[in-house]
């Protein structure tokens, strides 16, 4: 079959490693791919990368695959299928037919949360709309992690004072209401003292001004009364990205270099920081309930208990339409206690910890494993 996909494969973020995965993924069965790029967000670097794929043009395809935002995703009568994979980081429980109408020109969907897609079909269902929804394994790009390669330049050689530090890391934005570093912050200031040797390291995926950094720090600490003495309180670590964003060589470093990755957003889709993570044996903490912990499992992971709470943003500055982020959907937040609990026997448990490495470094098959192309079908 001839298939024509359309991602953001050319950005060098979350959307672009992800939609690369995909296409690999697809290129790697017996089906002839065609791929166009689209673009969320503008880059000089974009044009850098060329995809061999693009060159392939077809009389007609069988399949369309869009991998967008809902919002983007079209119709295209020219085609056998029409399938959508959609970034769904929310729940969706009480939306109306009339918020999905992109969704429902879809023949299927693909999401990698079993519990969003369970949801999703189930209000297809009672709007009597035909769209099929799968729940699709996390896919990786194995060739784009380089495991094998070694690396001089690691956190520790980096930096002296984490030498002898069990390191958490954190990677995102730490200003996101919705990223859980809130609540991963909270978490370890009352977790550790400075007489612990632990110290979470916190890297940014895009640049920010020094002084918002330190608002966020002291406004967190506000909230919770904190006013331990700074040489009482537990090593913080911050790295800003070299450049504007955060590299590939800055994000291996610190998945070389860490201990233990913490990644408790709310967003219900899988993460390829996390899944990269992992791979690089970091046994990741992330919600009990997402995407990640549905595939890898209590035996890759450790997982934080959480709570089903509609969504709601504090400041919700996104153009209407990218994402609904309504009183319809939910997403899951994790409780800080939990958080608490779960990063002492982290740091605690030498057991638990080797066998979470020993199954990490089991999931390159488990990726390797992973094929899109078993759901293909006309």
């Amino acid at each position: 079959m001839n298939i024509l996909f359309i991602g953001p494969y050319r950005q060098q973020d979350e959307w672009g490693h992800k939609s690369r995965a995909i296409l690999k993924c697809l290129q790697n069965g017996e089906h002839k791919v065609t791929s166009r790029p689209i673009y969320f967000t503008s880059s000089n670097t974009y044009n850098e990368y060329f995809e061999l794929s693009e060159n392939i043009v077809n009389d007609e395809y069988d399949i369309l695959i869009q991998y967008t935002l809902p919002s983007f995703a079209v119709y295209a009568g020219n085609f056998k299928k029409r399938i959508g994979i959609f970034h769904s980081e929310t729940i969706p429980n009480n939306i109306p037919i009339a918020e999905l109408t992109h969704e429902s020109l879809m023949d299927e969907i693909w999401v990698d949360s079993k519990v969003v897609a369970t949801q999703l079909q189930n209000i297809f269902q009672y709007y009597n709309t035909s769209t099929i929804v799968r729940a699709i394994p996390p896919i990786l790009n194995l060739n784009e992690l380089l495991l094998e390669q070694p690396s001089t330049q690691t956190l520790r050689n980096a930096s002296p004072h984490l030498k002898d530090k069990f390191i958490f890391y954190y990677i995102g934005n730490i200003l996101d209401s919705q990223s859980g570093f809130k609540e991963v912050y909270t978490a370890y200031l009352n977790t550790f003292t400075a007489q612990d040797p632990v110290a979470l390291v916190v890297a940014l995926d895009t640049a920010l001004p020094g002084q918002a950094i330190q608002q966020c720090f002291d406004s967190y600490k506000k909230e919770i009364a904190y006013n331990t003495p700074e040489r009482f309180q537990p090593l913080l670590n911050v790295l800003p990205p070299q450049g504007n964003f955060l590299s590939d060589e800055e994000r291996i470093s610190l998945h070389r270099g860490g201990d233990c990755m913490i990644s408790l957003g709310y967003s219900m889709a899988s993460n390829f920081n996390v899944l990269e993570g992992a791979l690089y044996h970091s046994m990741p903490i992330v919600n009990r309930n997402g995407a990640i912990h549905e595939w890898l499992g209590d035996e890759n992971v450790w997982c934080v208990d959480s709570y089903e709470e509609v969504c709601m943003r504090n400041k919700n500055t996104l153009p209407s339409g990218l994402y609904r982020y309504t009183f319809g959907e939910s997403w899951y937040r994790p409780i800080v206690k939990s958080i608490v609990e779960t990063m002492k026997e982290a740091y605690s448990h030498k057991f638990k910890r080797d066998n979470k490495i020993k199954s990490n470094k089991e999931l390159q098959q488990f990726f390797e494993n992973n094929s899109l192309n078993n759901y293909i079908s006309i």
